[in-house]
């Protein structure tokens, strides 16, 4: 008995003693302020143009055969990340619907519709988006296009008549006061978004890194579970290569315009 007595105070004695000890790190650790955790900052995307721009984003136009799809939350997903760029205002979607509607334009089906709107909202460039594939289950995927108006064009084109879903608009001779009309956007971007796909994969934990909470149980998983996640991400993407598109389109320019102006 007198044994048991000892072991039992001797296993008191080390909680005794780790719990002190666990205090005394506490307190050490609030005394010499200890940094937390370094956030992780997430990928950003860039504006290329050398002075600000206003943009507007309509609603996308649904042809992916299903009626899942929310076509003002996908205009809204892509307007807030094109609201973090520098350089680059994103005119509320909701001034948009109400402007659209003030003119009795209930989608942006020809580039007459996207220069009225433009004029209207006193933009310097539109996007118009559209679903081709909206598939909810795990993998989801999304197929999805994205086209850039501009007011200015550094660019002439041939004549044509083709609709969204081939990524142009028609034409019209009617010119607005102030703009130059031209028969095809500025830039135009699309993918089919499969989250099986092992590139689109990777993209998506790189989206990810530095915008799931450190105590996510999912990780990056979230945005495979979650269809409005996935469809945050989507806009992501096509808003960076659209910016890349663009980047591309003006470094031609500045090549192209020194040597026109050789004689």
């Amino acid at each position: 008995m007198w044994q048991d007595a000892m072991t039992s105070k001797k296993v008191h004695l080390i909680s005794r003693a780790a719990a002190c000890a666990a205090v005394a790190l506490f307190a050490l650790t609030t005394l010499t302020g200890c940094p937390p955790k370094a956030t992780v900052r997430p990928v950003n995307l860039t504006s290329p143009y050398p002075a600000p721009k206003v943009w507007a984003v309509v609603p996308f136009r649904n042809y992916s055969g299903t009626s899942l799809v929310d076509s003002v939350a996908m205009a809204d997903h892509l307007t807030q990340q094109l609201q973090q760029i520098d350089g680059i205002q994103v005119l509320p979607v909701n001034r948009v619907l109400e402007t659209m509607a003030s003119k009795e334009m209930p989608e942006v089906r020809t580039i007459e519709d996207a220069m009225t709107l433009m004029q209207a909202l006193k933009a310097d460039g539109l996007l118009v988006g559209s679903i081709t594939a909206w598939d909810p289950y795990e993998p989801p995927r999304i197929g999805a296009q994205l086209q850039l108006y501009a007011t200015r064009n550094p660019y002439t084109f041939s004549q044509s008549d083709i609709q969204t879903r081939t990524l142009t608009y028609a034409a019209t001779d009617k010119l607005l006061p102030g703009s130059r009309r031209y028969n095809q956007p500025v830039a135009s971007v699309g993918n089919h978004f499969d989250a099986a796909n092992g590139d689109t994969e990777h993209a998506l934990k790189k989206y990810a890194h530095g915008r799931t909470p450190a105590d996510a149980p999912a990780g990056y998983r979230r945005y495979l579970i979650n269809m409005n996640l996935y469809a945050e991400f989507v806009t992501h993407e096509l808003a960076q290569r659209l910016l890349d598109a663009e980047w591309k389109r003006l470094t031609a320019q500045a090549q192209y315009e020194p040597a026109a102006r050789t004689p």
